[in-house]
């Protein structure tokens, strides 16, 4: 099958759908916190924000394809031996056997690279930095406003799939984001008062 008509079939698949928002989510708020957490620090290099959310980035994307694959590709086997049992088949070799590993993998990326994507496209402004094409304190700045956007995007996104209210969904997941800040900021304070 092409890829094309891979991610076509996925499209049709809400599992995919909902892993992308969980994990771009996740991948927003890691890096939010992050951030925040070197920003309340006082820590003013772009190259200690790039590696710490590279590293955290890279091990989220790593256990989301992992994690998405095999506990997809358990479900979809557990569900075909049941099928088997009732219809007293084997379907290992039927096209439903066969798609399990593709399925599998196909959501197993999408749950593993959403976050990883979310978080490359927030570390930009700090990448701008390095190539002094805008100052540290404007990359915090605009990290701000660009992951702000994302949450906003993310609860519009998941508005328009319930048929609800996109804009109070949107504010929905921007509160997350509010929440993360404030904890982290108060943790920080807490830590230089001792």
């Amino acid at each position: 099958m092409k890829i094309l008509e891979e991610i076509k079939l996925l499209h049709k698949e809400e599992i995919a759908r909902r892993y992308f928002i969980i994990n771009s989510f996740d991948g927003a708020l890691t890096v939010l916190g992050i951030i925040t957490a070197i920003f309340v620090a006082g820590i003013h290099e772009a190259k200690v924000v790039i590696v710490s959310c590279l590293g955290a980035s890279v091990a989220i994307a790593i256990s989301g394809v992992w994690s998405a694959y095999f506990a997809e590709r358990a479900e979809r086997i557990k569900a075909m031996k049941e099928l088997e049992r009732q219809m007293l088949i084997d379907l290992r070799n039927s096209i439903v056997g066969k798609s399990i590993f593709r399925k599998s993998l196909m959501i197993a990326i999408v749950n593993g690279f959403s976050p990883f994507i979310v978080s490359m496209i927030l570390l930009i402004p700090f990448i701008l930095v390095e190539i002094n094409f805008i100052m540290i304190g404007d990359a915090f700045y605009l990290f701000f406003l660009m992951v702000g956007m994302i949450l906003l995007a993310l609860g519009i996104f998941t508005g328009e799939i319930a048929g609800e209210n996109k804009l109070l969904n949107g504010v929905r997941m921007l509160i997350a984001g509010i929440i993360v800040g404030i904890i982290i900021t108060f943790i920080e304070i807490l830590k230089s008062k001792l």
